[in-house]
């Protein structure tokens, strides 16, 4: 590679991305035109797209980064994924990695915005090819609840549960709850694909130290934030950072990535 093309080295950024829809209606959701436009001048500005196991295991000291190392991620296990995205990797060979809410993979349920969600068929498929891999955004935690009198929201699967009636869910009873979504995620998971998931998805990016400790009780080793940042070579961090960038296009995605790379050089 050129050395006018590389922009970094011993880093990757990680993308995040939810839903691919003609119909934009949230900052979540992005065309598949627009999509592909992404993934084309990644190719075209010698970007490397590699998979997430290939960044976790350099942060671990195990592997070396090549230069321009950009990751892949969907969270939400949308079904748009299947029907837009998964075409698309699979024209520019890139891989990807899903976190799915097993819930809505096992119950088929859509949302009140009639989203609809990946099957286990589509799911086996594509891990099978090789270049998508399945990993874990909870069971059935990906919700907000009231965390205190003040009815202040956050993710429940970081946070206790407060009941006007009730008051505060107990210690016991949040690990308890805790300890079975992420157990349950990870055999329904494992019932799709073969292997169980040790990457997990925070919802709606809401992590502390207690929920760290819990889910690493149940299998996982490495933690997905939004937290917006670069992940460095021989780090042993376990928790990845990304950058949100839908509303971006492709020209401003590029300028995005070296951005951040330069301001987290070390």
């Amino acid at each position: 590679m050129d050395n006018n093309s590389i922009y970094y080295r011993d880093k990757a950024v990680v993308l995040i991305y939810h839903n691919i829809s003609n119909r934009i209606n949230n900052c979540l959701s992005i065309s598949p035109n627009k999509f592909e436009s992404h993934l084309k001048e990644l190719k075209n500005k010698k970007f490397n797209i590699i998979k997430l196991r290939q960044l976790l295991d350099a942060m671990a000291g195990k592997s070396k980064l090549p230069p321009n190392a950009v990751v892949i991620t969907f969270d939400d296990g949308i079904k748009s994924f299947y029907s837009y995205a998964y075409p698309i990797l699979k024209k520019y060979n890139m891989p990807a990695v899903n976190f799915i809410i097993t819930s809505t993979t096992e119950s088929i349920k859509s949302s009140s915005n009639k989203i609809q969600f990946l099957t286990p068929p589509e799911i086996k498929e594509m891990y099978k090819s090789g270049l998508v891999d399945i990993q874990s955004h909870t069971h059935d935690n990906h919700n907000l609840v009231y965390i205190d009198p003040y009815l202040n929201k956050k993710g429940s699967l970081a946070h206790r549960i407060y009941d006007e009636i009730k008051g505060y869910e107990s210690e016991e009873n949040y690990i308890k709850r805790i300890r079975y979504d992420l157990k349950k995620s990870r055999e329904i998971i494992y019932k799709y694909i073969g292997e169980y998931p040790d990457v997990l998805s925070f919802p709606f990016g809401h992590f502390n130290n207690r929920v760290i400790n819990i889910s690493e009780s149940c299998g996982f080793k490495y933690f997905i934030t939004i937290n917006e940042g670069v992940n460095q070579e021989n780090s042993n961090s376990k928790i990845v950072l990304r950058i949100g960038h839908t509303f971006l296009n492709a020209d401003k995605l590029i300028q995005k990535i070296i951005k951040v790379t330069k301001n987290n050089n070390t």
